[in-house]
């Protein structure tokens, strides 16, 4: 009987050893996940500046291009971000010395990354219906109630106006 329990102590042993070292192993390679994640969030970052730029500029073949390279981005992150959860799923990683760092960083270039985007988002916004306006009093529109299938109230679209003028 007391062999059986002997037995079943270095079982467990063994087992926790295997644990111990997934674990181990699993932290290095969410460490490097998301150091890669931090790489990709600067060029992002570039990106988003540069997308910035180009709608302040009204460079359109530059924006498009921004805009794929962006995407293209964005769909790595995703992929660092699948493998990144699939890698954390018991590990506190607030509280893990080594993790907590590089978890720090790539948070707070998400937020800053969230703040380029409505910072853009406002300035399209707000150039949108400036220019809504400058043709509202430019080129009167039909002022005939339109309604959506639904029974809303639709605000009708601009007719197409040929300008001899760049706005």
């Amino acid at each position: 009987m007391t062999e059986n329990r002997i037995r079943l102590g270095f079982l467990m042993a063994e087992l926790d050893i295997e644990q111990t070292d997934t674990l181990i192993a699993r932290k290095a390679n969410l460490v490097s996940v998301m150091q890669e994640e931090n790489a990709l969030l600067d060029k992002i970052l570039e990106q988003q500046t540069l997308l910035h730029d180009c709608v302040k500029e009204k460079d359109w073949e530059k924006l498009n291009r921004n805009i794929e390279n962006l995407q293209s981005l964005s769909d790595q992150f995703v992929e660092l971000e699948e493998k990144r959860s699939a890698l954390s799923a018991d590990i506190d990683m607030a509280l893990d010395a080594e993790i907590s760092p590089v978890l720090s960083q790539v948070r707070g270039k998400l937020q800053k990354s969230k703040v380029e985007n409505r910072v853009l988002n406002e300035y399209i916004t707000t150039t949108r219906k400036f220019l809504q306006g400058v043709f509202d009093s430019v080129v009167p529109q039909r002022r005939n109630v339109l309604y959506s299938n639904k029974g809303q109230i639709v605000k009708p679209e601009l007719s197409s106006v040929v300008l001899n003028q760049m706005i």
